[in-house]
């Protein structure tokens, strides 16, 4: 009998944008058996805005398992040999305009040991497929970075500054199943203004156990900061400092309800599913590095709010330990 596994959840990327910088190259490597292959592998930096990137990583062998060609190797190496990006043309390589691109990807986690022996643990998108050339029309290029993802809610609470006092925003810990039973822990957080109800919303509903889909925007911008030193003698001193936001902000979501939603994850499964994670970890720091290789009509942000959502009862499943804030 086929081992029940926790289903893969909704984790959908959608970035448009200006191709900034291209790492693409192919590389040689060999297998767990010694045998080895080509691929493609790297990241495209995409420019949002003046402040804002998204990078995306990419991955394809050379080969499928039956010894054909793969089509998304293929599809990168044109792109690799194609594309215009923002360096290209500033360091004289290339002439013109940089490349309008769209991405799909999926939300993942990049996992090392780091120099004190711990696993460091940062958010990574990896890509779907291959970037493909904006074909719509200049004048309706809009770029954007969003997400629209799947999980199990570990926990809702007020997101506090590092002085303790609250934000305003509401922050959204879940537990989001991967591909064949693996697990990985992500926050959100919301908007510091949301939505009339929509606080009250999340407070009764987002509750540990619960199952939802929530979408929004990914960022990641660096906003350059110059402060003048002035001098007691001479010429006056610029010092110039980088302020890094990266996050994910939930502009909208929304409940499975048991008995209407057959996107219900089964919480049964979540045990033994954050049991391989621990066993991945522990792999983790045994190893130098390693990479994990229907539409709402209710909830909060840009839908009604339901009038018959059922709220989570605690239930007496061992799970307790599972679930809280970190």
């Amino acid at each position: 009998m086929a081992e029940q596994l926790l289903r893969e959840a909704l984790n959908k990327i959608e970035i448009v944008g200006y191709a900034q910088e291209s790492t693409l190259e192919k590389k040689e490597f060999k297998d767990n058996i010694g045998k080895p292959y080509t691929c493609i592998s790297g990241d495209i930096t995409v420019k949002i805005s003046e402040e804002e990137t998204q990078v995306v990583s990419y991955f394809a062998k050379e080969l499928t398992q039956k010894g054909e060609v793969n089509k998304n190797y293929k599809a990168l190496t044109t792109i690799m040999n194609e594309l215009v990006t923002v360096a290209d043309i500033a360091q004289g390589v290339s002439e013109g305009e940089p490349s309008r691109i769209e991405c799909q990807g999926k939300l993942t986690l990049n996992e090392y040991k780091g120099n004190d022996g711990e696993v460091k643990s940062f958010p990574k998108i990896s890509g779907r497929y291959s970037p493909t050339r904006y074909k719509g029309e200049a004048k309706d290029f809009n770029p954007k970075a969003k997400f629209d993802i799947e999980g199990i809610v570990k926990s809702l609470k007020a997101e506090t500054d590092k002085d303790e006092n609250e934000t305003g925003r509401l922050k959204i810990q879940l537990y989001v199943p991967l591909y064949g039973g693996k697990i990985i822990p992500l926050t959100f957080v919301t908007g510091e203004t949301l939505p009339q109800g929509g606080k009250d919303y999340l407070t009764d509903n987002f509750q540990a156990r619960a199952s939802v889909r929530i979408y929004g925007d990914l960022v990641n911008k660096s906003k350059k900061i110059e402060r003048v030193i002035e001098s007691g003698f001479g010429e006056n001193k610029t010092d110039v400092t980088y302020e890094r936001t990266r996050e994910f902000i939930a502009t909208g979501g929304t409940l499975y309800e048991e008995g209407v939603h057959k996107e219900v994850f089964d919480i049964s499964l979540l045990k033994e599913a954050l049991a391989n994670r621990e066993r991945h970890l522990s792999a983790v720091k045994e190893k130098e590095k390693t990479d994990d290789k229907p539409k709402p009509t209710a909830g909060f942000g840009n839908g009604s709010q339901p009038t018959n959502a059922k709220k989570n009862e605690k239930q007496d499943d061992g799970l307790d330990d599972l679930f809280g804030e970190d």
